[in-house]
């Protein structure tokens, strides 16, 4: 074995050294991204753990309600007078359509998940849709004494825009239940649909306690609220700007947030219109349907 020179054997131990502090560094590194990936595993869990509960309660509390309600209507002896039916048949509706529209979201972020949400491009009446959607939340509005208001162009009133009727419906729904949600009682919410060089805006603004800009994005994370405990004061379960962001984003579009604290929210959606496919019958309802050679629905 020939023996090293000094200058050598030094050389030789100053690389060994060296190799030794990159694999200390890598080791460093990879313990660091495993200690980042457990810290959000933990908090996943969390969420998750959150929303279990969030949502039992928002299913349990209006499928109670119903379930007490109609015992009510059916079960006494005599029969209620004509006043109260209606006031309880009202009460019904109100749970049946919170339980609804807390199930409809549910299965609206599974699909996503599965990633089995097909876009599904029709020529939609837009004040058709959008007004649907204020309509289902009267009730609620009322409730509240908020003020809703809903400005639409004629241009728009005029013609179909070529998009996805359903989740169209879809995300007006939640931005506009979102700021019922968190406006005062006897506030203003406003709603606005335009059209900007082919593409439609969408607007909605509530009179809320207004969202710190580094939460803007933490808003549109799943199962994430930013009242959570003993500081939640409003219902909801984390998953309906979820669902908006990836329904805008599934048809080509993006939503932006405007808000500050005491000045309210003001989320902005614009959304591309989809190209023709193929002709097809336009319904009074607003859609047109189109079929393949297969027989599937666009």
């Amino acid at each position: 074995m020939k023996a090293l020179q000094d200058h050598e054997l030094v050389d030789e131990l100053r690389e060994r050294l060296a190799a030794k502090d990159r694999a200390y560094q890598d080791l460093a590194a990879v313990t660091a991204k495993l200690e980042e990936l457990n810290r959000r595993l933990v908090e996943s869990e969390k969420l998750k753990s959150s929303f279990l509960s969030n949502i039992r309660n928002e299913i349990n509390n209006p499928l109670t309600s119903v379930m007490a309600l109609s015992e009510l209507l059916s079960g006494g002896e005599s029969a209620p007078d004509e006043q109260t039916v209606k006031s309880i048949a009202g009460l019904i509706h109100r749970d049946a359509f919170s339980l609804n529209f807390q199930l409809r979201n549910v299965f609206a972020a599974a699909e996503l998940e599965a990633g089995e949400a097909e876009p599904s491009f029709m020529n939609t009446d837009v004040e058709s849709v959008l007004s649907d959607s204020i309509a289902s939340l009267s009730g609620r509005a009322a409730e509240k004494k908020v003020r809703v208001t809903f400005e639409i162009p004629a241009e728009l009133k005029a013609s179909p825009f070529r998009t996805d009727a359903e989740k169209l419906h879809r995300v007006f729904l939640n931005l506009l239940a979102n700021a019922i949600e968190f406006s005062p009682e006897g506030a203003e919410v406003r709603a606005s649909a335009a059209l900007e060089e082919g593409t439609l805006l969408l607007r909605v603004r509530d009179c809320g306690p207004g969202i710190d800009k580094k939460d803007h994005a933490a808003v549109f994370e799943r199962f994430r609220q930013l009242e959570n405990g003993a500081t939640k004061h409003h219902a909801g379960h984390g998953l309906g700007l979820s669902i908006v962001k990836a329904s805008v984003e599934l048809l080509g579009g993006s939503i932006a947030l405007e808000s500050a604290p005491g000045r309210g929210s003001v989320f902005i959606v614009r959304l591309p219109e989809a190209p023709e496919c193929q002709s097809g019958d336009f319904l009074s309802g607003g859609a047109e349907f189109f079929d393949t050679a297969e027989g599937e629905r666009f």
